[in-house]
């Protein structure tokens, strides 16, 4: 069984004639010990998706499952954790960093306020912090400090799945990597499941078993990380991974120079184009193959079970047509 299942799931905000569906229909599966990242361009409905799971939006239809449960029936205080992308907000400041931890802990399990203090002074070691510092307030830590402190209440919960928000995106260059590697030991020490959320795709195969790619709210593409990497179904993700940094690059250098997605904004999500919500930018569509005009007035998303990591193209290339990925490639 997996961990945690998004089942047809749609968030919508706003009035029907004027809102905006931030995530339209997606299914997407953690299975157990299982890390699956979830990347695209800011906008894309991760964030949301994400929200929806721990109960911070509501969701307009379908189903989140946690352990084949519905989260709407669980208490309030569900085994699914999350760490949010700003370490400076996510904190209580009036709160010391055992305050903050001790309260994320499930209630009975360690009794009296030694084995509180205890607990948390373990939390802290397994994040790399020295106990001592649980007496300080948040506003005396650096910002990879405060997401380690982050990191620890939210196992402090003992999650089923843990779900990390662009953790890194709001740190140093600095120390954005020791944090990862830290995310990387945690999971596989204590066999979590993670829904790992991030723009950028370096990062996430730093981490995933599973790739799922984003799209004006829609999953495009899905499978196991690295035949996603190699053999790339969408052109979003084709496009995705040219804007990477390239072999001769660190995993969390900024995207690639020259032409690519980041030079053409996306349509409005309020109005997403007809057909395939791609083919404004995509390379391989009407703007470039005129004849194309299925992908004007046909979604791909409705067969997409039926083609390669479920990739929602109508024209989904077989390895052998596909050009080579360009600079640098494949984000070893």
């Amino acid at each position: 069984m997996s961990a945690l299942v998004f089942d047809e799931v749609s968030v919508r905000y706003g009035a029907r004639r004027g809102g905006l569906t931030a995530v339209d229909q997606v299914s997407l599966s953690v299975a157990k010990g299982q890390v699956v990242g979830l990347v695209g361009e800011s906008g894309s409905g991760k964030s949301t998706l994400a929200r929806a799971a721990v109960g911070l939006v509501p969701v307009a239809a379908g189903r989140v499952l946690l352990g084949g449960v519905d989260v709407k029936i669980l208490p309030r205080r569900r085994p699914l954790q999350m760490v949010f992308q700003d370490p400076y907000s996510s904190l209580d400041p009036r709160m010391s960093i055992g305050e903050s931890i001790t309260e994320a802990l499930p209630r009975g399990a360690h009794a009296g306020a030694a084995g509180r203090r205890a607990e948390v002074a373990r939390l802290l070691e397994l994040v790399n912090l020295d106990p001592d510092r649980a007496g300080m307030l948040p506003k005396h830590l650096s910002g990879g400090q405060r997401q380690r402190v982050a990191l620890a209440r939210a196992l402090a919960g003992k999650p089923q799945v843990l779900i990390a928000d662009e953790i890194t995106s709001a740190l140093d260059v600095s120390v954005q990597g020791a944090v990862l590697n830290l995310v990387r030991t945690l999971q596989r020490r204590l066999d979590l499941s993670m829904l790992f959320i991030s723009h950028n795709l370096a990062v996430v195969r730093h981490l995933s078993d599973v790739i799922a790619v984003m799209y004006l709210g829609r999953i495009v593409e899905m499978g196991p990380a690295e035949e996603v990497l190699n053999d790339p179904q969408h052109p979003y993700t084709r496009d995705l991974l040219a804007a990477a940094p390239s072999a001769r690059t660190s995993l969390l250098d900024g995207p690639g120079d020259g032409d690519g997605i980041g030079d053409t904004d996306p349509p409005d999500p309020h109005h997403p184009p007809t057909g395939c919500r791609y083919h404004p930018r995509c390379p391989i569509g009407p703007l470039t193959h005129t004849e194309r005009t299925i992908c004007l007035s046909s979604d791909p998303a409705d067969d997409a079970a039926t083609r390669r990591h479920r990739a929602a193209c109508h024209f989904s290339p077989s390895a052998s047509e596909q050009p080579a990925i360009p600079r640098g490639g494949l984000l070893r």
